[in-house]
């Protein structure tokens, strides 16, 4: 019984004691420690991968925005080049229309670099002939841009470019089925992280799609578009893009950009390549499906999962109640989280 004031006196001068030790700095920087900077790459838009698309061969500049800690950014440890699916832009990984859904910000504010851009035909990037671009020459520019950024021969606004020691590369959607193409051909990443590809399970609305698109590009491609440019999902954005997001999301996220229908037209051949050549990527992979996916229906993720034969470590994460854009759904956050974990075992 005499042990109990004992026990409480302890514990009351360890309370003083720590009351009295100052807080010890986060590990993770603040909001004001984080850098946005506009990044810019010169690609040569050639093809020398095994899917069979043409590109016009020109030098053409693909622009974007690097998302870092200072400290990180001067170190060069590691960085993560993001590729978007079709009809977004990079605004889907930096999306600030909402507050709390940009998620390059969050994952700087846990330590990571992001680099994220327009692909060639969308947003500030330069915009090929709607012919003159395919997911080969996507795959082969991305490869370009992970090489750049090991060397550090970009252009970069308002700091030094750094030469990354391991770079990622990631996708959403078809970005994720042009990581896979790059990975598996040039052998140039650390790492890979799919967001919402499946090539063994898309659904009938996913065909439908398809087929609608590709007749459009066969006549010239949508009004008011440029030439040989088409916005695949058109008048079905709501179903493609969202299945939980909150009003004040949907409200403000962009309509769907026209897409460059060569892009469109060398899916197939992709998916082809895609399915015999997964086993070739050897690094580690991470993959995050929503629940609620209409465009490769569940379970996609687990089917897309078991193809990884080489790669010495394949997360999966499923994220509730979200649709083919995990990142604009209500809980996006927990997609944040699936990133930042598989980066920090990662060294990313």
């Amino acid at each position: 019984m005499r042990r109990t004031p004992l026990i409480a006196a302890v514990c009351a001068v360890a309370a003083t004691v720590l009351a009295a030790v100052p807080a010890v700095a986060s590990a993770s920087p603040s909001k004001s420690d984080v850098v946005e900077l506009p990044i810019s790459f010169e690609v040569a838009n050639t093809n020398r991968t095994a899917v069979p698309c043409a590109s016009d061969g020109a030098t053409h500049t693909v622009r974007g925005t690097l998302v870092a800690p200072r400290e990180a950014l001067e170190s060069g440890d590691a960085a993560t080049l993001y590729l978007h699916a079709v009809t977004w832009g990079e605004y889907y990984w930096r999306f600030q229309e909402v507050p709390g859904y940009d998620a390059a910000h969050q994952l700087a504010e846990e330590g990571h670099v992001s680099v994220t851009i327009d692909r060639l035909g969308y947003g500030d990037s330069d915009r090929p002939a709607g012919y003159g671009t395919c997911i080969g020459s996507e795959a082969d520019v991305a490869g370009q841009m992970v090489d750049a950024l090991r060397s550090g021969d970009y252009a970069l606004d308002g700091a030094e470019p750094a030469a990354f020691d391991d770079v990622f590369l990631a996708g959403s959607s078809v970005g994720a089925l042009i990581a896979h193409t790059t990975a598996y051909t040039f052998g140039n990443v650390d790492g890979v992280l799919n967001m919402s590809w499946g090539d063994f399970a898309a659904s009938p609305f996913t065909g439908a799609a398809l087929t609608d698109v590709l007749a459009r590009c066969a006549l010239g491609g949508d009004p008011g578009a440029d030439p040989g440019y088409a916005a695949i999902f058109r008048g079905q954005q709501d179903r493609f893009y969202f299945s939980s997001a909150t009003p004040d999301v949907r409200a403000v996220v962009p309509a769907l950009n026209p897409d460059p229908c060569g892009q469109l037209a060398s899916i197939p051949a992709a998916v082809a390549l895609d399915v015999a050549n997964l086993a070739r990527i050897d690094v580690p992979v991470l993959v995050v499906f929503g629940d609620a996916d209409s465009v490769f229906l569940p379970p996609a993720a687990a089917q897309q999962s078991l193809r990884y034969l080489g790669s010495p470590e394949v997360t999966t994460v499923t994220i509730a109640d979200a649709s083919h854009f995990p990142l604009v759904e209500a809980n996006h956050l927990d997609a944040v989280a699936a990133l930042d974990e598989w980066l920090d075992r990662n060294g990313g």
